[in-house]
């Protein structure tokens, strides 16, 4: 008797994993349930016990990455708290994030329709987006420039991401290495610069 490639345990997990590759492989629009299942070397019934359809079994692999950078950052700032060293460590972890996942990176930036802000919220924005503007507060910058300073520094991270992925010859950890020494100069010239305008 043949045994099947996924326990019943995992298959949910598994077939997001996979719907993830087939999706940043070739786009949303050749992702299907049955594809999947062939795929997973499940029945074509299998999917259906646990995505309703292929908007569902989207759904779910959106909040699936979602949720796994949210824990990343979350934690890369459990013991920095919102201070100056914490912004690095969180731009950092964003960054590795996706050096170890690339897979999620072409998933969220060139297939999923993901929007920030408004009616639909992205938890991974909303938490730099709030650690920003918190240390705007504790540092003293006015109110008027929060929002300014959190779009400069969320889009230098994203940009880093994706240089990050385009880099080939660092091995990771160097990759790291490069990353918090790039962040922690950036935030420094970045500071320096809003306290002489402000100066």
């Amino acid at each position: 008797m043949k045994s099947k490639p996924y326990h019943h345990g995992d298959l949910r997990t598994a077939m997001i994993e996979k719907g993830i590759e087939m999706i940043s492989e070739n786009g949303v629009a050749a992702l299907s349930l049955r594809k999947l299942a062939k795929v997973c070397g499940v029945s074509e019934a299998a999917p259906y016990g646990h995505f309703a359809n292929k908007n569902d079994l989207i759904n779910a692999i959106e909040h699936y990455v979602s949720n796994k950078l949210s824990t990343a950052l979350k934690e890369s700032v459990k013991e920095t708290g919102v201070t100056t060293e914490g912004l690095v460590e969180l731009g950092c972890a964003f960054v590795m994030f996706f050096v170890y996942n690339p897979q999620y990176y072409k998933l969220i930036y060139n297939h999923l329709d993901i929007e920030a802000g408004g009616e639909h919220r992205y938890e991974p924005y909303d938490i730099i987006e709030t650690f920003i503007q918190t240390l705007c507060e504790k540092i003293g910058h006015p109110p008027e420039l929060h929002g300014l300073i959190f779009f400069a520094q969320f889009s230098f991270i994203q940009g880093l991401a994706l240089s990050s992925l385009m880099i080939k010859n660092y091995d990771v950890i160097a990759k790291e290495a490069a990353v918090r020494k790039v962040l922690s100069t950036n935030h420094l010239l970045f500071s320096n610069n809003i306290k002489k305008e402000l100066d």
